[in-house]
């Protein structure tokens, strides 16, 4: 790991440290890099063929219905969780790829950006998905309600999807994604 010193009283951990290109690749110095990533892709991969296999075989012998009016919700919301699911699994996946491939962070730092924009948001709209689950089990277990979401399950992509969308969106404006080992 570089040496960074503080000789300049300015120089603040913030200023010094606001670029994560200064701190070395996990495993790196180790020799646990390869292990690591390849560990990685493999799980992504597998993740990535189960989502696959989930959209398949919901689709499959329902060609000709409607999805969001002969559907239950039950069987959209798996489609929905296996789509949120592959969106991370494909952006998770190029990003190990391309860390393995070059040994080093993802540079440019627009493309390791990038990255973490698809990451952050496909991460936070499957939690909000779960979350909506959730609440929706509980409700009609405990108050046997069944929740609304709009037609064509609007208000659930405004919750699941546009909120994470805002939110990653305002991140990039401020210029929060980057090397920094998070997003």
């Amino acid at each position: 790991m570089e040496h960074v010193s503080f000789h300049n009283k300015s120089d603040t951990f913030n200023n010094v440290f606001r670029d994560g290109y200064v701190f070395p690749v996990y495993g790196i110095a180790n020799g646990s890099f390869i292990y690591v990533h390849v560990s990685a892709i493999t799980f992504i991969i597998v993740s990535l063929i189960c989502a696959v296999i989930a959209i398949t075989l919901s689709f499959r012998n329902r060609t000709y219905t409607n999805f969001f009016t002969r559907w239950t919700k039950a069987d959209r919301l798996v489609v929905y969780m296996s789509v949120y699911d592959g969106c991370f699994n494909l952006s998770h996946l190029f990003d190990h790829v391309h860390m393995v491939v070059t040994r080093d962070h993802v540079r440019p730092k627009a493309l390791c950006a990038f990255y973490g924009f698809n990451l952050v948001l496909f991460v936070t709209a499957q939690i909000l998905l779960v979350n909506i689950v959730a609440v929706n089990a509980f409700m009609m277990m405990f108050f046997n309600k069944n929740m609304s979401f709009g037609k064509r399950d609007w208000k659930l992509f405004i919750w699941t999807f546009l909120t994470p969308l805002t939110a990653a969106i305002i991140a990039a404006s401020l210029n929060q994604f980057g090397p920094n080992g998070v997003a």
